[in-house]
């Protein structure tokens, strides 16, 4: 055996010394040649007899060379290095060929391997965590109005029975956000944690990258309060400092020590630090308590799903132990509910996983249009060497080794394209990583080029050559081999016979590119038709912030009235501010919500789910609102809290149709869980202003009412302040102003409200433009490059024919119209055969479209005018080649 593996090792190493063995044989028989003639005019032998002999005896110098080559290396690796080597040698011939054919892969192979990296890394596997596949969350889902989700959060006391009393979960944990003031370097900053119930690091099982790890014991009686930096708060503020473990971090007046530093990839909650809640903590007696003391209230559950169960018995299994909760929550859950476990990828990325799913179908369009216009390049370049083919068989190849000769071609333009679209993926991941708000994938997700996507782009690479390259291979071999062989060139009979094909691909890649554009032209008219759309309120020069009031300050509803009579003086008083109010919420991305209203003398079945919203006088006139009807909040109904209420246009038709709702009366159900709040309070409407698009710009108008915001002191507040000039520039002086007022609350997340549109609601429409678009584009040039490939071949057969007519007095024009009629009728076939896959699948896109119908006609028009238009230069530069043919030269062609 061991003798047999070295014989084998000698083989395969004799491959790499070749040229020094052929010269140490060549030696050898030269020796043994000249012995035996040496030998043989020793027997009385002339010198030509005795080297005829000693030739004889021998059996011949190349017979015994080739023999002495057969048995020393590994015969058909040599010939497939021998292969390789011709080649090369031919692509390195046709540069232009192997151009179009290597940059047709590389597209194809680049796109697909960057949506699959988003797919993969982003949708299938995007979290390091433990046992990431089972990982899930808990809803509580509400029933009476159709199956929605109720709330997604739990009381602490709640997530502990989870745990200790289910039989389907190997785990379950509970996290919440917690935002903090801390003050480092002279500046008090608003910092964004979360906490976990003491199992969570066991749970998550990711270690950290520096120092230790949460551990249970942090989370007991008397331990010392500890904290975990995130990676990326880490990096902006601490500089990546590793001397950081050890040191204090003030922490709402509290000295917690850094424990340590958590790996990148650990993006839990996007949160700046983390740190343990005991189980056992003292739970705060309302939401406005845990508001006061800045503790966390709920908690987003997640578990861990035992193998082997499926989601409903989970379900069921948690839905017994809520109901044994409703006695100690009962507002915490609605008359009929169920429990709802999701995938906590699906929770995380929404309706993006449709999104990536078309873009799938646009990239295998996109791969299947490089491929075909591979193919007719291949067919095109094979018929082009009929003659060498034919030459090749005559001396003796076989039709096997012939077409093994082709597809290496192939193989060698497939690798090529594989490694030039992996330059391009590894290219795109980079940038596609500024887009992480559009991608809407999970902040743990490592979008890059790993080996997963590597074998992808490999796989499709040699698919592609095999597949694409066989076709054309068995084409070029099957030629009549006389015929071939008795024409000086490329001839049209043996272009008639690969005509249809070369016609039906091109007829494909149009096609297939008719149904990239009219994609491209939905996605962009819905792009135009958002950003072009009115939200109802002005978007210029709008700055917003949120204010951050220290824990047990600004409380009460007179402190917080005293605190903003002088900032907004103050703010409105700056050079350059045209208006300036507060509110509870952010326009446009959703205000506070009250589940249900109670109208005098209007009983209802379901709810009336009514946004709701407390405001300062100046609020309609800084965000451009409309009085339609009655008033506004006034300055006196501010300082007095006073119980009236601006509704807009939406609330007024819906709850008061035909009917005018001036001095009626309106309760919010939500006030009377809210403590500190008024309870079984009534408000007057006063007035009625336009309407603005409140929860997102892709979702229809809410009913609104607004409210002085001084009819509770709970909650934070934000700041709008309308400016002359870029907002942007103010906020230094913003931030001094306030801190001139009080240096104690903390101005956090300056805006603009155009930027707020475009970091919420522009970038994902972006996203789809951009990558439907690009994929269209590609297309689009891919499908005039293959037309433009067939229309060039298709004049060159054509020259004795072309140089004839015209000899025969055709015109210039003729001639034109005669070649330009074959690429019109290529073209044209695309077209329709697109616009009717198109009219048959576009209906899929429609969840991805805003503000246009999936059968928008001016996408249906303006994609084949383009197509079209494009199609015809394509097509005019080898027909005006044509009208320059010489017919003295074209008559000699053949």
């Amino acid at each position: 055996m061991m003798e047999g593996l070295r014989q084998s090792l000698q083989r395969f190493l004799s491959l790499f010394r070749g040229a020094r063995l052929d010269q140490e044989h060549d030696a050898e028989v030269a020796a043994h040649l000249d012995l035996a003639i040496d030998e043989n005019r020793k027997h009385g032998m002339s010198a030509e007899e005795a080297r005829r002999q000693a030739l004889m005896q021998l059996g011949g110098v190349a017979q015994t060379k080739e023999n002495y080559r057969d048995h020393r290396g590994i015969a058909w690796l040599e010939t497939l290095f021998r292969d390789l080597r011709f080649t090369l040698r031919m692509l390195r011939k046709s540069p232009g060929f192997c151009a179009v054919a290597i940059l047709a892969l590389a597209l194809g192979i680049g796109f697909s391997s960057i949506v699959f990296s988003i797919f993969y890394n982003g949708i299938l596997n995007p979290f390091p965590y433990r046992d990431a596949n089972r990982l899930m969350s808990i809803s509580v889902m509400d029933d009476r109005d159709g199956t929605r989700q109720f709330r997604p959060v739990f009381h602490l006391d709640e997530i502990v029975a989870f745990r200790k009393q289910n039989h389907t979960f190997e785990d379950i944990v509970g996290v919440s956000s917690w935002d903090v003031l801390y003050a480092r370097n002279g500046v008090t900053q608003l910092v964004h944690g979360c906490v976990m119930t003491p199992n969570g690091a066991e749970f998550y099982g990711v270690p950290p990258m520096l120092g230790r790890g949460l551990m249970e014991r942090d989370a007991q009686p008397g331990a010392d309060p500890v904290v975990l930096l995130g990676y990326e708060y880490w990096k902006k503020e601490f500089q990546q400092d590793k001397t950081v473990v050890g040191k204090t971090m003030m922490i709402d007046n509290q000295s917690r020590t850094v424990i340590g530093v958590m790996p990148p990839r650990f993006y839990l909650f996007g949160a700046d630090f983390y740190a343990l809640i005991p189980w056992n903590r003292p739970e705060p007696s309302s939401w406005a308590d845990a508001m006061a003391n800045n503790v966390p209230y709920f908690f987003f559950p997640n578990g861990i799903l035992k193998r082997g169960i499926s989601r409903d018995t989970a379900n069921a299994d948690l839905l017994a132990i809520a109901q044994r909760l409703v006695p100690l929550h009962k507002d915490d859950y609605p008359e009929k509910f169920h429990i709802s476990t999701r995938g906590f990828s699906d929770a995380i990325v929404g309706d993006f996983k449709q999104t990536v799913f078309l873009l799938i179908g646009a990239v295998a369009l996109l791969l299947l249009i490089s491929s075909s216009n591979v193919a007719s390049l291949l067919l095109t370049h094979h018929s082009a060497r009929a003659k060498e083919i034919a030459l090749r068989s005559a001396l003796g190849a076989s039709r096997s080794r012939l077409i093994r000769q082709l597809l290496l071609e192939s193989f060698v333009l497939g690798a090529a394209g594989c490694l030039a679209g992996s330059f391009l993926a590894y290219g795109g991941l980079k940038a596609a990583k500024t887009l992480d708000a559009a991608l809407q994938i999970p902040g743990e997700s490592d979008i890059s080029l790993n080996w997963q996507v590597l074998l992808f782009a490999v796989a499709v690479s040699l698919l592609t050559a095999l597949l694409f390259g066989l076709s054309p291979a068995f084409f070029a071999v099957k030629k009549d081999l006389r015929e071939n062989l008795q024409s000086s060139g490329v001839n049209a009979n043996s272009s008639r016979r690969g005509g249809k094909i070369r016609a039906g691909l091109v007829v494909g890649q149009v096609a297939l590119s008719m149904l990239l554009l009219v994609f491209a032209g939905l996605v962009i008219r819905s792009f135009i038709a958002v950003t072009n759309f009115d939200p109802g309120i002005s978007t210029k020069n709008m700055f917003l912030a949120e204010i951050h009031f220290p824990g047990h300050q600004y409380d009460s509803a007179e402190s917080k009235r005293a605190y903003f009579e002088q900032a907004l003086a103050r703010i409105s008083a700056i050079p350059g501010v045209v208006n300036a109010a507060t509110a509870l919420s952010w326009p446009i991305e959703g205000s506070p919500g009250s589940e249900d209203v109670t109208i005098p003398g209007k009983p209802h079945d379901k709810h009336w789910t009514t946004s709701f919203d407390g405001c300062s006088e100046g609020y309609f006139q800084t965000l451009g609102l409309r009085l339609l009807r009655g008033r506004l909040i006034s300055s006196s109904d501010v300082a007095s809290g006073r119980r009236i209420a601006v509704v807009n246009h939406t609330l007024s038709e819906r709850y008061f149709p035909n009917q005018d709702p001036i001095g009626q009366q309106i309760k919010f159900n939500v006030l009377d869980q809210i403590p500190g709040a008024p309870h079984d309070a009534y408000f007057e409407i006063v007035g009625i202003v336009s309407d603005f698009r409140n929860v997102g710009l892709q979702e229809s108008v809410r009913p609104e009412a607004f409210v002085p915001y001084t009819f509770s002191g709970f909650g934070e507040r934000t700041l709008f302040v309308r400016t002359a000039a870029n907002p942007n520039l103010f906020v230094n002086t913003f931030r001094q102003v306030l801190a001139d007022v009080d240096p104690n609350p903390v101005l956090s997340h300056p805006d603009t409200l155009e930027g707020l549109l475009h970091t919420h609601e522009y970038v994902k429409p972006k996203f789809r433009l951009i990558s439907f678009g690009t994929c269209a584009g590609i297309g689009l040039g891919l499908a005039l490059i293959g037309l433009f490939g067939v229309m060039s071949y298709s004049v060159a057969l054509q020259t004795q024919e072309l140089g004839v007519r015209m000899a025969l007095g055709a015109q210039c024009s003729d001639i034109l119209t005669l070649v330009l009629r074959k690429g019109i009728f290529l073209v044209g076939g695309g077209l329709l055969l697109g616009l009717l896959v198109a009219l048959l699948s576009v209906r899929i896109l429609q969840s991805q479209l805003w503000g246009v119908s999936a059968f928008d006609p001016g996408a249906f028009v303006l994609a084949p005018l383009a197509l079209l238009a494009a199609g015809l230069f394509a097509c005019y530069l080898p027909a005006r080649r044509a009208t320059r043919v010489n017919p003295i030269v074209a008559l000699r062609y053949e």
